[in-house]
């Protein structure tokens, strides 16, 4: 595993380039962290945080460059490679956890005190853990809503104003849009690991390294998206076009029902209007394991940072309560920490009512919401098999439980050098 992270690490850095350090000009000490996808749209708010801790730390120096989420982890892995990465990086957990494992994080268990640690939902800061070690502070969050297109809705005979309640009573509504409408009734995220883990289903043991989705109950929740998809109720291009096909859709007005996180109701508003007004909000159904997915953006600091110190500080000082309800009050997403959930803005919305309703649904599903990202080695090759068997079945070329026996049998041959027992 060594070498083959070794490689890819090499290779970044031939391809991009190591970072070279910025010299100091003032004597004071440079601070490099690294956002994704916030510029220029909240240079304002990040401008801002950036100033009061400079005049709060006037030996410091912050430098901030925001990239593309497709460009931050091979410019990461060319910065660690040249032992010159940022000293604080906005990082998904599922790469968090990739670079836990291979010893490219700090470990912030002796860095980060109790009473700091206890400022976060305690749900999302046990997502950013590996072996016994912590390795993210939680920033932003969000958990899905289902928004529902009331005039296809209604076209269909269905009630905008009674919203589905459990998984069957959203394929059953679905059904209906697919039949007596020209729309498409679903276009679902499919993350089986989320699915398998609200549905109580069985993932991996991630001790013993087993597979363990060859399980009924795991079989049977990817079966639900192949009778979705062989009765047309989702479409094929759900296979390949993702969230952003569903989106998409959604903002055509030919998709009736969109799991998405509130974020996504700023485009909507921004290129659809029409549709925006259509828009109905419901929270996302019941789940046998009482969970629903949370996808975090997090604050992870390299291993080989110079000032792993300073960049805790400002990880902590870029998450905290204040500067999170900020955040919130500018764009729909969750706060990390508890204390921002209960100030008063989450209980009476901004301007937008639609947008505070999604906010209200999300922050009530927050206690429950865990990010399901796994912790295993050579994630990425086992994702891919996975992913394989996942489209193998829904189009029907394999029933779901051969699919799963194949990948089960390709987990137990990647995962066999790994195992103590």
């Amino acid at each position: 595993m060594k070498k083959v992270v070794l490689f890819l690490i090499v290779w970044a850095a031939m391809a991009f380039g190591g970072c070279t350090p910025s010299q100091p000009s003032d004597g004071r000490t440079q601070i490099r962290f690294w956002t994704i996808s916030l510029s220029p749209t909240y240079d304002v708010y990040l401008q801002g945080l950036i100033d009061q801790f400079e005049r709060e730390n006037p030996s410091i120096e912050l430098l901030w460059t925001d990239l593309p989420q497709a460009a931050t982890r091979q410019k990461l892995m060319a910065g660690i490679a040249a032992g010159d990465p940022p000293d604080l990086v906005n990082l998904d957990t599922e790469f968090t956890l990739v670079l836990a494992q291979n010893g490219a994080l700090t470990d912030l268990t002796e860095l980060v005190s109790k009473d700091e640690r206890e400022q976060y939902f305690p749900n999302l800061w046990e997502a950013g853990g590996y072996g016994g070690g912590t390795y993210a502070v939680p920033w932003y969050v969000t958990t899905r809503v289902i928004m529902m297109n009331a005039q296809l809705m209604k076209e269909a005979g269905l009630d905008p104003e009674q919203a589905p309640k459990t998984w069957d009573e959203l394929d059953a509504d679905a059904r209906q849009v697919s039949k007596r409408t020209k729309a498409v009734g679903l276009m679902p995220p499919i993350k089986i690991v989320n699915d398998w883990s609200m549905a109580g289903a069985p993932v991996v043991d991630e001790v013993g390294l087993r597979p363990l989705f060859t399980d009924p109950a795991s079989v049977a929740v990817l079966e639900r998206y192949h009778r979705l998809y062989s009765e047309k109720v989702m479409p094929p291009e759900t296979l390949t076009e993702g969230y952003r096909g569903a989106l998409d859709r959604y903002k055509a007005g030919s998709l009736a029902f969109l799991e998405a996180g509130p974020q996504f109701l700023l485009r909507i508003k921004a290129d659809a209007p029409s549709v925006y007004e259509q828009t109905r909000l419901a929270p996302l159904p019941a789940t046998q394991a009482g969970t629903v997915p949370a996808a975090t953006m997090n604050f992870a600091v390299p291993r080989s940072s110079k000032h792993r110190d300073i960049a805790v500080k400002l990880a902590l000082f870029l998450t905290s309560p204040k500067a999170q309800l900020e955040f919130a009050k500018l764009v729909p997403l969750l706060p990390s920490t508890i204390e921002s959930t209960q100030d008063p803005f989450f209980r009476e919305g901004g301007e937008d009512r639609l947008q505070s309703e999604a906010v209200r649904i999300s922050i009530a599903q927050l206690p429950d919401a865990r990010d399901f990202s796994l912790a295993l080695p050579r994630q990425k090759d086992l994702s891919r098999s996975l992913n394989a068997a996942v489209e193998k079945a829904i189009r029907g070329e394999a029933t779901s439980q051969q699919a799963l026996d194949e990948a089960a049998r390709d987990w137990e041959k990647t995962l066999a050098p790994f195992r103590t027992d």
